[in-house]
Formats: C-alpha cells, sequence, structure tokens
C-alpha cells in the first residue's frame, strides 16, 4: 500500500475533539426545535422507532465496529491484505444484515406496535440495511481522523437545513426520522465511495471468514449490555 503521510497524535486527538464536541453541540440545537415542534408525541414516536432499529443494528454489525480497527490496523500498510481482511469482515457484516433485516420485516408486519408506524420502521430498516456498508471501522484504523470529522459535521449541518426546512409541524415527525436516517445513510454511502482509495474490490480467493468469527462473537457479547442499557428505558415506554 502507498505510504500516506501519517497525521500526528496531536492533530489526531484535535479532530477526535472536535467530532465529539459536535456530537454534544448539534442536539443542543436540533431537541429544543423537535421537541417543540413533533410535541412528546412525535418525539417518542422517533425515538422509540429509533431504539428499536438500534437492536437490529447490533445484531447485525456484531462486534465489526471494534474488532475492525484492529484487524485493519495489522494490516493497513499492505493494500492486498488489507483488502482481503476489508473483503472477509464486510462478508459477515452483510450476511448478519440480510438476516436481521428479513427478521426485522417479519417484526413490522407481526407486531402491532410496529405495524401501526409502518412508514416510521421501514425508514429505519434503510439505516439498518446501509449500516453494513458504514465501514468507520476502517478509516479508525487507517487514522483518518480528519475524514471521519469532516463528513460527519458536513452530514450533520446538512440534516440540521433540512430539518429546519421540512420539519414544521407536529405530522412531520416521519419527516424528521427519514432526516436522521439520510444523515447517517450519506455518511455510509460516502463511506464506501471514499474505501477504494485504500480497498481493492477485487475478487481474491482464499478467505479465511472463521478467523474472524470468534472475536466478532466476544465483542458482541461485550456490547450488548451496554446498548440494550441505552435503549430499553425507551423501548419499555414506546410499547
Amino acid at each position: 500500500m502507498k505510504k500516506e503521510k501519517q497525521h500526528t497524535i496531536k492533530y489526531n486527538f484535535i479532530m477526535n475533539f472536535i467530532l465529539t464536541f459536535s456530537r454534544f453541540v448539534f442536539p443542543l440545537v436540533t431537541f429544543p426545535y423537535v421537541s417543540r415542534i413533533l410535541k412528546a408525541s412525535g418525539n417518542g414516536k422517533v425515538a422509540f422507532a429509533t431504539s428499536i432499529a438500534n437492536y437490529f443494528i447490533l445484531v447485525a454489525s456484531l462486534g465489526i465496529p471494534t474488532y475492525g480497527i484492529r484487524a485493519c490496523s495489522e494490516v493497513r500498510d499492505n493494500k492486498k491484505k488489507l483488502s482481503k481482511v476489508v473483503h472477509e469482515i464486510m462478508f459477515i457484516n452483510i450476511v448478519m444484515t440480510l438476516l436481521t433485516v428479513i427478521a426485522f420485516l417479519i417484526s413490522i408486519n407481526v407486531v402491532d406496535k410496529f405495524s401501526s408506524e409502518k412508514e416510521l420502521f421501514y425508514i429505519n430498516l434503510f439505516g439498518v440495511v446501509l449500516n453494513s456498508i458504514g465501514m468507520n471501522w476502517l478509516f479508525q484504523a487507517l487514522e483518518k481522523y480528519d475524514y471521519i470529522t469532516i463528513r460527519s459535521i458536513f452530514f450533520k449541518f446538512l440534516a440540521l437545513i433540512l430539518m429546519f426546512i421540512f420539519v414544521k409541524k407536529q405530522k412531520d415527525y416521519v419527516m424528521y426520522a427519514a432526516i436522521s436516517v439520510l444523515a447517517a445513510a450519506g455518511s455510509n454511502v460516502m463511506n464506501l465511495y471514499y474505501s477504494r482509495n485504500y480497498v481493492d474490490y477485487k475478487y481474491f480467493g482464499n478467505y479465511n471468514l472463521k478467523r474472524h468469527l470468534k472475536p466478532i462473537f466476544i465483542l458482541f457479547a461485550q456490547s450488548i449490555a451496554t446498548t440494550i442499557y441505552t435503549n430499553l428505558d425507551t423501548v419499555m415506554l414506546g410499547f
């Protein structure tokens, strides 16, 4: 792999700080507006659907968001090895996403609480599908924190502008959900496109998926408790 200029630890720290800071600032701007427009009912419906989708995203992702960083870091200076690792991890992720999407579709049509807001849940289903191509773990392994930060802030600004334009009434909660998913989906699509600079997407053969399964499932088990804890209150209130 062609050597690129590596940013300093200080530079990466600043980029991470800006990214983390933006995650606090944007909700401070959007939450009061959304709460005032959508009221408790509309805001609650969106939060409920998002929390349910987060559970499906958790299952589809397994422990890949954490494992992918380590696996790619080990081979990041060899484009062929890095490409094979990315192919293997993405294949596992895509297969799990397909299974998860099927389960989500069944749930939407079987669970009364979901089927009563089908449009809202189908929008979040779209987010689950595109989560499989997010590959944030690849760019973290490559220490592309400037790209991650700029991309994230761009789509946050875009979502903010769209929110002020299209979310005007309480019934616009579906539009608000669509804008939120669009922001994440846009980031994922851009990640896939930008990854071509570092990953060769030709077929290599001799893939070894088995070596990734054990660490992925171990990390998945560790992440279950956190995700359940952070979303359980919203899910319980929704039901």
